[in-house]
């Protein structure tokens, strides 16, 4: 057999080779299938991991929040700590080679790629914002800012000025980060956690920006950088003025890095400030009509406007002019608000054997003392009266600044104060007046906005006596819609009830009763004038005392109507009235109203509108 026919017999004898393994489609499908079967069930898993910890940080956060106003910074550190976990593990499970190329899926896809995306803003948030004011807050705590020896240790407040900072911009990026996720592709869980997440960020950055501003001044308003003068204004709501009451006594307080200093209060009265015949600053447009020689003439008055920033500024002028000494700032405070403070201050003993407590200052103060001091000698017994109002403004002073007084119990009842507008505040320095205004303690004309208008109704005593103390007054707000026109009618009532017993001729100091024979009126009846303004661009269009139509006369305060009335209440009497204003657009507006701060609170109520009694034009 030739050596041809030999290799052509094995050949035809050799079995055909099969294709290697990897050579063929259904391996390589079944390698495929395998992969995205385990990248499927890692990312599912993480995923589910994920959601866990993301669901779980969720409910810690609100939990925080309550915990940073109750001042627990010890559960605030551990709440921190907790909700750092949960985020830094929602962000690893979303952060893998795997996940991200899993985000390339169609539809999946998208909802991958949100959770990513919410793991992460959430994590920066936990990381660049929580656990900094977690820090702060475990610094500026209750028991560091006490005043010891008489002043407060600034640095904690700068650190934690620092830390809110950062806090409030950490906040405010992520916010725009969440608003940017796409999840109109993701599954309802996915949208409703976006939501959620965004609405914590929403609810939270505002009042870190809050708080940025005001650790942003107070170190500065403290005496951080150089010492600082204020001038404390106290009014005494028995004797009404717009902003609270006439201008009792005032006082120097000097802040020097964190030291607080008090000087002796001064009577408005006894010629210790001059009186002046025209008034120190230019009137605002309208005021010289409406409020006379009352404007800017004399201490005792400075509050007759409600406008705080008028007050402060007329205050600081004549302080300049008294004294010499440049005035930044003016605190107005009112016993009511002095007697909230006092509910954070141990039983403070008088020389005279009387004990304040929250309790017990405002009736000692407003009426106990003319009760007590009075002989008929206006001058002895006003000086009697100074006196102890002098001691009780020294000893609270004293008592608030020693240190032994619970600083959150202080805060709420500051915070009180605050809304109810019984303690203002006032800066020429424009960062600082503006958190004051972010605040609502500058004292401003009530201001109106897009869903509200505002009015105002103001009290002015006009006696010349401290009878309010027994006022007792109601303010009622209504509203229709009347006019062919679209505009709504507003109604504004006031009711003042006088609480004087009917024997108070006899049974009441004359130091209380005050000027009623130059006012040619019997002891005890009250008077007071009662102005409503409107808000700018509305129509005062009629008015009633006691349920008659009366004529009003034209006044305004720059951009605001105002009807100026007068009611007299005989002892156990209540007088009524009536102002009727046409708003200036067609929206529909809520109808809220910003009135003095009296003794006594004051009753508002919405009440309904009758058409058929709105004055027609």
């Amino acid at each position: 057999m030739s050596e041809n026919e030999t290799r052509s017999g094995a050949r035809r004898s050799a079995k055909p080779r099969k294709p290697r393994l990897y050579r063929r489609w259904w391996f390589w499908t079944a390698i495929l299938i395998g992969v995205l079967l385990v990248a499927g069930t890692w990312v599912g898993v993480r995923g589910w991991m994920a959601k866990s910890d993301l669901e779980a940080a969720i409910p810690l956060a609100s939990t925080i929040k309550t915990q940073v106003l109750a001042g627990d910074s010890v559960a605030v550190t551990a709440s921190v700590k907790s909700l750092a976990t949960h985020t830094v593990h929602a962000r690893s499970y979303t952060g893998d080679p795997i996940w991200r190329a899993a985000e390339l899926m169609p539809v999946v896809g998208a909802n991958l790629e949100a959770v990513r995306e919410l793991a992460e803003v959430a994590d920066d948030v936990v990381t660049g914002a929580a656990e900094p004011l977690a820090s702060a807050a475990a610094t500026l705590n209750p028991t560091t800012l006490k005043p010891v020896d008489g002043a407060i240790n600034l640095e904690p407040l700068v650190a934690a000025g620092a830390a809110v900072a950062k806090a409030s911009t950490v906040f405010d990026v992520a916010t725009k980060r969440v608003q940017r996720i796409d999840t109109t592709l993701t599954i309802d869980q996915i949208k409703s956690a976006a939501r959620k997440f965004a609405g914590l960020l929403a609810d939270t950055t505002p009042t870190l920006v809050s708080a940025s501003k005001m650790l942003d001044i107070l170190p500065d308003a403290l005496g951080a950088t150089s010492p600082r003068n204020y001038v404390i204004v106290f009014q005494n709501n028995a004797e009404a003025r717009a902003l609270g009451g006439t201008s009792l006594s005032f006082a120097l307080l000097t802040m020097d890095n964190g030291r607080i200093a008090l000087g002796d209060a001064i009577p408005a009265g006894f010629g210790n400030f001059a009186y002046y015949q025209q008034s120190v600053l230019p009137m605002p447009d309208g005021v010289a009509e409406l409020y006379g020689s009352e404007y800017g003439r004399a201490m005792s008055n400075v509050t007759v406007r409600p406008s705080f920033v008028s007050a402060a500024e007329v205050t600081q002028e004549m302080w300049k002019r008294q004294f010499g000494t440049e005035i930044n700032g003016v605190i107005s405070v009112d016993p009511v608000a002095l007697g909230y403070l006092l509910r954070g201050t141990p039983p403070i003993s008088m020389s005279t054997g009387e004990v304040l407590t929250s309790e017990t200052l405002v009736p000692m103060l407003l009426n106990g003392v003319y009760m007590q001091y009075w002989s008929g000698d206006n001058v002895a017994d006003n000086a009697a009266q100074d006196l102890v109002y002098a001691e009780i403004v020294q000893k609270t002073f004293e008592q608030l600044t020693s240190g032994n007084s619970d600083p959150k119990v202080l805060f709420s009842a500051a915070t009180q104060a605050g809304n109810e507008h019984r303690l203002l505040l006032w800066s020429p320095v424009e960062k600082e007046q503006a958190v004051f205004e972010s605040l609502g303690v500058d004292g401003a004309l009530p201001k109106s906005d897009k869903t509200t208008d505002k009015v105002g109704v103001y009290f002015q005593e006009n006696v010349g006596s401290k009878m309010n103390y027994y006022l007792k007054q109601a303010v009622s707000l209504g509203q229709a819609a009347c006019r062919a026109d679209g505009k709504a009618s507003y109604r504004i009532g006031v009711d003042l009830t006088n609480g004087l017993p009917l024997d108070a001729a006899t049974s009441i100091s004359p130091s209380i009763l005050g000027e009623f024979k130059r006012e040619k009126l019997d002891p005890g009846v009250q008077r007071m004038i009662v102005m409503v303004y409107a808000p700018p661009g509305s129509q005062i269009v009629g008015a009633t005392v006691d349920g008659e139509a009366v004529q009003l006369e034209p006044y305004h305060d720059t951009d605001y109507p105002v009807a100026k009335l007068v009611l007299t209440m005989d002892p156990g009497a209540t007088s009524k009235l009536s102002v009727d204003v046409v708003a200036s657009g067609t929206a529909k507006k809520v109808l809220a109203a910003q009135v003095t701060p009296m003794v006594n609170p004051t009753a508002i109520t919405d009440v309904p509108l009758d058409c058929a009694s709105v004055p027609k034009e």
